[in-house]
């Protein structure tokens, strides 16, 4: 009985070292754990700030194409306007391209006018060439025939 004793107290010593070893075991897993938490914590932490730069970065990104987009509209308008005057200035191409048309058929009348002026004119001429040659001839003829009457 004694040695039961003895084997329930040797059962007991060893079941409280156990324990110890149990409990210093949860400990040190505890503490690794903590020791893990603060680890974690620590890269979350540094993983936020890296968020944070990237945000700040695409931010960035994200105002510049606002003002390449600004930029293009601005662009866009000028053009706009641009084409307006092309447009603007096709259309007064356009315009007097139609008057020297009307100018040339005008010029074209009035040379058809001129020729047929110069061939009237020339008709003219002629005819005042014949009267001249005949007043000549005329007068010619009565210097003679008052000569002949002088005679007599």
């Amino acid at each position: 009985m004694i040695e039961t004793i003895q084997m329930k107290k040797g059962a007991y010593v060893m079941a409280e070292i156990t324990n110890e070893m149990i409990l210093q075991a949860i400990k040190e897993l505890n503490d690794q754990l903590k020791n893990h938490t603060e680890e974690t914590n620590k890269r979350f932490e540094q993983i936020d700030r890296r968020f944070e730069q990237i945000d700040r970065h695409f931010k960035q990104i994200d105002d510049r194409f606002k003002q390449i987009d600004h930029r293009f509209e601005q662009i866009d308008h000028r053009f706009e306007q641009i084409d307006r005057r092309f447009k603007q200035i096709d259309q007064q191409f356009e315009q007097t391209k139609q008057q020297l048309i009307a100018i040339n058929e005008r010029f074209e009348q009035i040379e058809q006018e001129i020729v047929q002026m110069n061939r009237q004119l020339t008709d003219v001429a002629n005819g005042q060439k014949i009267l001249v040659e005949e007043l000549f001839d005329n007068k010619k003829e009565i210097k003679r025939i008052k000569n002949v009457l002088n005679m007599y």
